[in-house]
C-alpha cells in the first residue's frame, strides 16, 4: 500500500516545549534582542554556515526563519533556560517534507550552555514532538566534519551517521566543508529516547540534581493564538 504525504497544516501550529532545565518557545521577532546579546560569540559560528554575530545578520537570520515557517517548511525555536528565564540558543526543524515525512534539525546554543544538558533536552523534546506528535519516519543532522564536539554528542545519544558529503558547501571563510549526514529513523526513536533521558540525568546529577528533581514529566502545548 502506498503511503500518503503527511496532512501537517501550513504553517506548523506553533508548539511550546517544556521541560525540566529548557522550554522551547516558538520563535517570534520579539526574540531578536534577547538572541543578539548571546550571538556575538565568535565559538558558536565556527562550523556552521550562518554567522549571526552583527545585528543585521541575525536579524536577516530570523526573518528567514520566519519566513520559512510560514511557507511550511519550517518549525523555529528559541532554548531558554527555565533556571534563569534567559534564552540560550535557537533549534528548529527545517527542510520539512511532507511528501517523505521528514525534517532537518538544526540548533545553535551560546557556549556558556555547552555540557549543561541543555543541548540533550532540546534533542529530547524536539525529537519527542517529531516522533510521537508529527509521526515523522526520518529525522536528520548535518554537521561539519571538523565539529568534533557535534559529532561525539550525536554519536552518544544513538543516531546513525550514514556518510559523508564531500566538499558540500564552500564557508565563509572558503574553507571545502565536507559535511557528515546522521539521522534518527522512527523505528529506532525508542532506543534513542532512552539513551537521551540517561544522558540527561547523568548531566544534571553531576550538577547536583536528585533523582526526584528529574521526575517531572515534560509536557507540550499548543502556543496561543495558534
Amino acid at each position: 500500500m502506498a503511503l500518503l504525504a503527511a496532512d501537517w497544516p501550513v504553517p506548523l501550529a506553533p508548539v511550546l516545549l517544556q521541560g525540566k532545565i529548557v522550554r522551547l518557545e516558538p520563535l517570534s521577532p520579539g526574540h531578536e534582542m534577547e538572541l543578539l546579546t548571546i550571538a556575538s560569540d565568535r565559538q558558536i559560528w565556527r562550523y556552521l554556515t550562518s554567522d549571526c554575530r552583527s545585528h543585521a545578520a541575525l536579524r536577516a537570520n530570523l526573518a528567514a526563519s520566519l519566513r520559512d515557517h510560514l511557507g511550511g517548511s519550517a518549525l523555529p525555536f528559541v532554548i531558554r533556560a527555565v533556571s534563569r528565564e534567559r534564552v540560550i540558543g535557537m533549534t528548529r526543524l527545517k527542510n520539512v517534507s511532507r511528501e517523505h515525512q521528514k525534517a532537518l534539525v538544526g540548533s545553535w546554543l551560546a557556549p556558556s550552555a555547552w555540557g549543561s544538558g541543555a543541548n540533550t533536552e532540546s534533542k529530547l523534546l524536539l525529537l519527542e514532538f517529531a516522533f510521537e506528535s508529527l509521526h515523522c519516519r526520518r529525522i536528520e543532522f548535518h554537521t561539519d566534519k571538523r565539529n568534533l564536539r557535534s559529532r561525539a554528542a550525536l554519536t552518544k545519544m544513538g543516531a546513525g551517521q550514514e556518510g559523508i558529503l564531500r566538499s558540500d558547501q564552500i564557508t565563509r571563510d572558503g574553507h571545502r566543508r565536507d559535511t557528515v549526514v546522521f539521522s534518527v529513523i522512527d523505528s529506532e526513536w525508542l532506543h534513542v529516547k532512552e539513551k537521551l533521558r540517561a544522558r540527561l540525568e547523568a548531566q544534571l546529577t553531576s550538577q547536583g540534581w536528585t533523582p526526584r528533581s528529574l521526575s517531572s514529566r515534560r509536557s507540550e502545548k499548543t502556543f496561543p493564538g495558534s
